[in-house]
């Protein structure tokens, strides 16, 4: 569509409608299905108590807003449990706080292609403004940082984990940073498929994801650490070698951190940390960044909001250095018991030190409360006649 960045005309392979969306342009292609630009034409939109517009493609729908269509692929279509996690998780991201995200307007799962209908976003991705215009500048970077913090707050809080934080999933709208692609999830063959290049996913991928184990909330956090560095110095937080390369600093060297301001440095090298433990949460990372109060790392004013926008009491300095914790002093072992030179064995005969040897009387053991007969008896015959 003409006047919009980063939109490319529908190919022949591209559906001219999808639901009540009439496609427009195409926004992008990745690992599961294809986004498009559309605007809907059977109506106002779902929740919405506008105006209706030109049904069927009449007249007035040109008025309707615009939106963004993801579309399943087919063949993860044709899979009955990608279909319901699909369904599920896209229910889910409905629930996502609309500040600093693309509200989840509409979703379909009945139909042959699944899709998912979002708020379009006018601005250029975080990767393209990086990649035409150079690194964000201070202020901007702060901004930035807060936002991605807060999206990734609202998110968690509908319990819903993003997965792919990237540069091109984060929006530069003039409304400030917006988060994009959260909440659904990715095929089961992700971890080997992804892209690799420049901005592929595995750039930004955590220790954990690299291991293949189950992403969490501080799957988020760690890669919220990687975008903040890419945008701050239009690095990468681990180079560009090759993917297996790649993998290995992901898992066991940690990230560039040259070209952050002093007042974020810290805060990304603890959001970065190999465990997945150590890092904090997204909440914590916003009130890090908007706390007064906290004592800066390196002496410098911490990142903070404008004056008044701090809703919640602000806690210190939620990531004070952990204090070794001393390990108790052993209790002494007990003293060995003396040895019996002489034990006696439970029947037959003894030897003493001197004399003829002794007959010990075989006693058996006393019956078990509650035992059975046939349990007394084989104790009464239990250990064996020498």
């Amino acid at each position: 569509m003409v006047g919009l960045p980063d939109v490319a005309p529908p190919g022949p392979d591209d559906p001219g409608q999808v639901g009540p969306y009439r496609v427009l342009g195409v926004l992008g292609k990745g690992g599961m299905g294809t986004v498009y630009l559309a605007r809907r034409v059977g109506g106002a939109e779902p929740g919405s108590s506008g105006p209706a517009y030109g049904r069927g493609g009449g007249a007035g729908w040109e008025a309707a807003p615009l939106v963004a269509v993801k579309v399943i692929d087919e063949d993860l279509a044709r899979v009955p449990a990608f279909r319901e996690r699909f369904r599920r998780e896209a229910h889910a991201a409905r629930k996502v706080a609309r500040f600093c995200t693309a509200e989840v307007l509409d979703v379909d799962v009945s139909g042959p292609r699944p899709y998912l209908v979002t708020e379009f976003i006018d601005g250029p991705t975080l990767a393209t403004a990086v990649t035409g215009w150079g690194p964000l500048a201070p202020a901007e970077l702060e901004r930035f940082a807060v936002a991605v913090a807060s999206a990734l707050t609202a998110i968690h809080a509908a319990g819903v984990i993003h997965r792919d934080l990237k540069p091109g999933n984060i929006m530069l709208s003039s409304s400030g940073a917006r988060v994009i692609d959260f909440g659904v999830c990715r095929p089961l063959t992700d971890a080997t498929a992804i892209t690799v290049g420049k901005l592929g996913t595995p750039v930004f991928m955590s220790p954990e994801q690299a291991l293949d184990q189950p992403s969490t909330t501080a799957t988020d956090v760690h890669a919220w650490g990687g975008n903040v560095i890419y945008a701050a110095s239009g690095r990468l937080p681990f180079g560009e070698p090759g993917i297996t390369e790649l993998l290995r600093r992901v898992v066991c060297e940690a990230p560039d951190l040259a070209g952050l301001p002093p007042a974020l440095r810290q805060v990304v090298a603890r959001a970065m940390a190999k465990n997945p433990a150590d890092r904090p949460t997204a909440r914590e990372l916003l009130l890090w960044l908007t706390d007064a109060t906290a004592p800066a790392p390196t002496g410098e004013a911490t990142l903070r909001l404008p004056a008044g926008s701090a809703l919640l009491p602000l806690p210190p300095n939620p990531f004070p250095t952990p204090t070794p914790a001393v390990p108790p002093a052993p209790a002494p072992a007990p003293a060995p018991a003396p040895a019996n030179r002489y034990p006696a064995p439970p029947h037959g005969y003894q030897m003493p030190p001197s004399g003829p040897p002794v007959r010990v009387p075989r006693t058996p053991p006393p019956p078990e409360p509650g035992a059975r007969p046939w349990t007394r008896l084989l104790r009464g015959l239990w250990p064996p006649r020498a």
